[in-house]
């Protein structure tokens, strides 16, 4: 994917990591605004970002839903603020885009690798692909 997918994907996560305390208390016009201020939002495709920022808060319990049966002995709530943010984002670019799966889970692990703690990147990793494998077998069931 291209450095602008990259651009907005980081920002989408800088903007949602603040919903991931209380989805309820996000204001996404100013949320907005402080990313516009901070820079995160030049050369990002706006588009997707609009899209994706104002539906995924909203789908939060079902993609909570989607990858939490893969974190096997851990809970959602004993997940660092990053990575349950990345995972959410994943899952909604794995569940409800057109994105391929392997660019998906390529791109968030770079960015988990950045934002995520220590290692953090191959928890993601597996969470990922086990959510792209249900979503794969799923679709093939239904053809």
């Amino acid at each position: 994917m291209t450095g602008r997918n990259r651009n907005t994907r980081v920002a989408l996560l800088q903007a949602l990591l603040s919903s991931s305390v209380n989805a309820d208390e996000v204001d996404l016009e100013a949320t907005k605004v402080w990313l516009r201020d901070a820079g995160y939002l030049q050369s990002i495709d706006k588009k997707r970002f609009n899209r994706w920022f104002a539906d995924i808060p909203s789908r939060f319990n079902d993609l909570d839903e989607a990858f939490g049966i893969f974190l096997h002995d851990r809970s959602l709530e004993e997940l660092g603020q990053a990575e349950r943010t990345i995972l959410r984002i994943a899952a909604y670019e794995l569940t409800y885009t057109d994105v391929p799966h392997p660019v998906t889970i390529n791109e968030w692990i770079d960015i988990a690798k950045e934002f995520g703690a220590v290692n953090s990147y191959r928890f993601i990793n597996g969470v990922l692909d086990k959510l792209a494998t249900e979503l794969r077998q799923a679709a093939t069931s239904h053809e």
